[in-house]
């Protein structure tokens, strides 16, 4: 019976409460002692250097999504001052490309033009060239036909007449027949 009795005894000494979950009273205590006493420390020397360390973090994160921002609309007014200078450089290429073609052509045609009269000037020069020389020529055949005459009619005549006598009869012959 004695059995029975201390096993009816152990089983009324059963924790309630906290022992009931297993956790001991004094030692939650030390624990929850030990617990404010490090949260003390760490909030009095260690959080506060966390907490600004993490503000700075978080500005400088910020700045740098502000300059990411601003970079990026840099970036597109330099690409648009970009396109716009590329297309002024092309206009003033193709103008200048249209305006050198009109010289070219201009100074072509000045050239031709020059040569054309150039060989103008060349092809008069020959025609006068031409006339001088069939002039030349008609006179120095006048002569040799007036010699001729001269020596026909001498050989006719046979009586010579003085030179100057000779070429007015025989010029005057030509003029009436020619």
């Amino acid at each position: 019976m004695l059995e029975i009795i201390s096993r009816f005894a152990a089983e009324e000494a059963e924790p309630t409460g906290f022992a009931a979950l297993g956790i001991d009273g004094q030692a939650f205590i030390v624990q929850l002692l030990t617990f404010l006493l490090v949260f003390f420390v760490l909030y009095r020397f260690v959080f506060h250097r966390i907490v600004d360390i993490l503000e700075k973090r978080q500005k400088t994160i910020e700045e740098g999504v502000n300059l990411t921002s601003e970079m990026q609309a840099e970036k597109e007014k330099l690409d648009a001052e970009v396109d716009r200078v590329r297309k002024q450089t092309r206009a003033e290429s193709d103008e200048l490309i249209v305006e050198t073609k009109d010289k070219a052509s201009l100074i072509i045609k000045q050239a031709e033009e020059k040569s054309q009269a150039k060989a103008e000037q060349i092809i008069q020069e020959a025609k006068q060239k031409i006339l001088e020389e069939s002039d030349r020529a008609k006179r120095k055949l006048e002569k040799e036909m007036v010699e001729l005459i001269v020596s026909a009619t001498e050989e006719v005549t046979r009586q010579k007449l003085d030179d100057s006598k000779d070429r007015q009869l025989v010029s005057k012959i030509l003029k009436e027949r020619v």
